[in-house]
């Protein structure tokens, strides 16, 4: 099925996986409380981490599928 809002092209595949990626280092370094934390400061992680190179991987990406429309 198409979705005319959202193709389904190769940068939003990129942009989901690398959603994915940062939500499952959410989970892992927050558990329960990952999907509150992923709209505070606290889910970015701090300078250096993983979480905030995750998340900086999934902005890049994000970046690149909303030029790509």
């Amino acid at each position: 099925m198409s979705n005319k809002a959202f193709p389904y092209t190769p940068e939003l595949k990129t942009f989901q996986s690398a959603d994915d990626r940062w939500a499952e280092e959410l989970q892992r370094k927050f558990g329960k409380d990952a999907g509150q934390a992923r709209y505070e400061p606290r889910g970015k992680g701090e300078e250096g981490s993983e979480l905030r190179r995750l998340h900086d991987l999934r902005e890049a990406a994000r970046s690149a599928w909303h030029l790509s429309a």
